[in-house]
């Protein structure tokens, strides 16, 4: 069963939601259950407060001034002269009303006093005011025969809770609807992308690499840029892939082409042989289409060894000194084949390359046995250049191609691209394919020109910083 999803944003201003309603729930019932006893605690602590300050000077009229003044308080004295009951409260009420408290309800009993007059402790009383909605809190105590009341007035606070709580009901209510739309607002600007990236991903899957161009600058930008990566090293990978497999079905029909000529070719000669046909030449035929199997063969297994080659054994090297013993293999050779050889010299000595000394070598052999192979004028010319970034071999020859040549058909796999000057020197077109997959394996740059019949190769070996010079 497909479990049911949910939109990001959906469930995003949910959660929001129940956040904020949950925490104006708690609000509610903190001001209906919590905030009135918190409010009736300060009151208390402040009457008892002002009576504690009274106890250390309680004579000084100043003080008791500066104290009402601060803590907006009511303090009021009256002596304990053996007045009667009635007498003491009518006192009382009216020093109250001179200091504009005017209660309803207020009443000191006998019980009261007497219990001031027989300890030192303070006593703390509520009035209710009934229909006023308010009550007088006050802490009484007797000092030196001395009636000492510090009040203040409180109101109740329940239901003024209850008003505030409505209040905040209907404007928290609209509040709530306007934080809601807002986090909605907000929380699409944070998915539109994620959205985006979905699609992108669908694409990818379907193996369309397309990338995002929202690209916000946040965490989700840096995925989103993740991403476009991807799609590109993907794209990269799989154009790559699909070459490759161009390559491997082209390798194999050029294969076959290349196979199927010296096998009929033996075949032929041999069914001649047992006709008695021989005329003293089918052996020798024979042989060298044997032969022209096994070199097909070996170059195969070299070029199959180079494309799937990872690892190569770099080591510091001069590239003169692999060029030279290149030339003295090759030497019989060009001798024999009556081919000069023009080399310029360079001013200084090369930088070293560092690179696999048997592949790089095979290279050089390829190239020079390719232009020993057709070369037009009997002459190969070679020079050396160096810049800060690379060492550069270039190596030409007389042509007979044409000016309009493809020279990129150069590196295809079994393309021979003119007869050999030589019978004895025939090619099997994987050469120079060799050569490059050496150059692209060690990240150097080979290129092939053809200018007014001249072939040129200029080969690019990229210099490392961390290597010296060789004197």
């Amino acid at each position: 069963m497909k479990k049911k999803t949910r939109k990001i944003s959906t469930t995003l201003t949910l959660t929001f939601s129940l956040i904020i309603i949950g925490s104006f729930f708690v609000m509610f019932i903190f001001n209906t259950l919590v905030v009135p006893y918190y409010y009736s605690a300060k009151m208390e602590h402040k009457v008892a407060s002002v009576m504690a300050s009274i106890q250390q000077s309680p004579n000084d009229s100043k003080q008791l001034e500066l104290l009402e003044n601060e803590q907006q308080v009511t303090i009021v004295t009256y002596p304990l002269d053996g007045a009667s009951l009635d007498d003491f409260n009518e006192g009382l009420s009216l020093n109250l009303n001179r200091k504009q408290i005017a209660l309803n309800r207020f009443w000191v009993t006998q019980e009261t006093l007497e219990q001031l007059q027989s300890t030192s402790q303070p006593i703390q009383r509520s009035f209710d005011q009934g229909k006023q909605k308010s009550s007088f809190l006050v802490e009484m105590m007797v000092i030196d025969d001395t009636f000492f009341l510090v009040g203040v007035s409180t109101v109740n606070f329940s239901e003024t809770a209850e008003l505030i709580n409505s209040f905040n009901f209907i404007s928290l209510s609209l509040t709530l609807v306007l934080i809601i739309f807002m986090i909605y607002i907000s929380v699409r600007k944070i998915t539109d992308p994620l959205v985006d990236l979905k699609k992108v991903a669908e694409e990818i899957t379907a193996l369309t690499f397309v990338t995002t161009e929202n690209i916000p600058a946040n965490e989700i930008g840096e995925l989103a840029v993740s991403i476009n990566k991807m799609s590109y090293a993907l794209a990269t990978y799989q154009n790559n892939l699909l070459a490759k497999n161009n390559r491997l079905k082209q390798f194999t029909a050029d294969l076959t082409h290349e196979l199927k000529t010296p096998i009929a070719l033996i075949k032929a000669y041999s069914s001649g042989i047992e006709d008695g046909l021989d005329d003293g030449t089918y052996l020798d035929t024979i042989l060298q289409q044997a032969q022209r199997l096994n070199e097909i063969v070996d170059q195969m297994l070299d070029y199959a060894k180079l494309e799937q080659q990872h690892s190569l054994q770099k080591v510091p090297l001069q590239l003169s000194k692999i060029w030279k013993q290149t030339l003295q293999e090759q030497e019989s050779l060009m001798k024999k084949e009556s081919i000069l050889l023009l080399e310029a010299e360079t001013d200084r000595p090369l930088s070293l390359i560092e690179a696999d000394p048997l592949l790089l070598k095979r290279a050089f052999d390829n190239l020079l046995t390719n232009s020993i192979k057709y070369t037009t004028d009997k002459e190969i010319q070679v020079s050396w250049r160096e810049t800060n970034e690379f060492v550069e071999l270039s190596i030409s020859n007389q042509t007979s191609l044409p000016s309009d040549f493809d020279v990129e058909k150069l590196w295809e796999a079994f393309y021979v691209h003119e007869k050999s000057r030589n019978k004895n020197l025939s090619g099997t077109g994987l050469g120079l394919s060799i050569v490059q997959s050496i150059m692209n394996e060690h990240g150097f740059d080979i290129e092939a020109r053809l200018v007014n019949k001249t072939l040129i190769f200029n080969l690019h070996f990229y210099k490392q910083t961390n290597l010296i010079t060789e004197h």
